[in-house]
């Protein structure tokens, strides 16, 4: 089976800024940090060095925030051999987040890193028919499997509509928001078990058939990397020394945009 893709975008980008800070981030700064996510939906920013309150002040210039730092630390081998399936960030409390400052302080050497996948281009290489099909679906979402320290899962897992939009420059993008957390579409079929005949099965063999749908970001001790997490899923890639590393997230519940 062949698939055509639409790509809207150049998935992920790389700015030179130079060492942000509570105090250095002028207006035209988070004005091109804010237009680089809309675009590409996720930025690296290398070379960073931020404490939590630097870190918190930052992400309140983005918008309405989840007043703590979320933090990792990890001393390796990673028991995971493969790198684990791919997943929408959430704080796994019914709600969907919107971006996130993603601060990795230590990593690895080698591996450690996290691959970025475009649910956006995702949902443009959908035929019009099972376009129209999931803009009428909601999806119920258990966060158990890839709830993070200190995320705890929910009872009653939620649903949420299995298309999100962001309006860009007067036009409206649609990306699919699935992932390992997806279990159950609003129909009664499963992700795990649909078949290629069905919409859903169809969505799940067109996320492996095109590699410009995932992006692997080499990670390097005090990266920053502000992503939508509605629009840009990831995994982790485990590693295989005994080395640390540490990640500090802020969570940005509800954007500026």
């Amino acid at each position: 089976m062949t698939h055509t893709f639409s790509h809207l975008r150049a998935f992920g980008t790389e700015l030179a800024l130079g060492r942000l800070s509570a105090e250095r981030s002028d207006a035209a700064v988070l004005q091109q940090l804010r237009a680089a996510v809309l675009h590409h939906g996720f930025v690296v920013l290398r070379d960073q060095r931020f404490t939590d309150a630097a870190l918190l002040a930052l992400g309140r210039q983005f918008g309405r925030i989840e007043e703590r730092v979320i933090k990792y630390s990890t001393i390796g081998p990673s028991s995971t051999r493969d790198a684990t399936r791919w997943h929408h960030h959430s704080n796994c409390a019914g709600a969907l987040d919107d971006w996130i400052l993603y601060y990795t302080p230590a990593v690895p050497a080698t591996g450690g890193s996290i691959e970025f996948f475009d649910a956006q281009a995702w949902f443009d290489g959908l035929s019009d028919t099972d376009r129209s099909w999931a803009r009428n679906q909601q999806m119920r979402h258990d966060f158990t499997s890839v709830a993070h320290a200190g995320i705890p899962p929910i009872a009653e897992p939620p649903w949420h509509p299995m298309v999100v939009e962001r309006r860009l420059e007067g036009q409206v993008h649609e990306a699919l928001y699935m992932g390992a957390h997806a279990v159950e579409a609003e129909d009664g079929s499963n992700p795990e078990t649909a078949t290629s005949n069905t919409a859903l099965g169809r969505m799940r063999e067109l996320s492996t058939a095109d590699p410009t749908l995932y992006h692997l970001h080499s990670a390097r001790a005090h990266d920053l990397i502000l992503w939508d997490m509605k629009t840009v899923a990831h995994r982790g890639h485990p590693w295989h020394a005994e080395e640390l590393r540490v990640i500090h997230e802020v969570i940005i519940r509800e954007a500026d945009l």
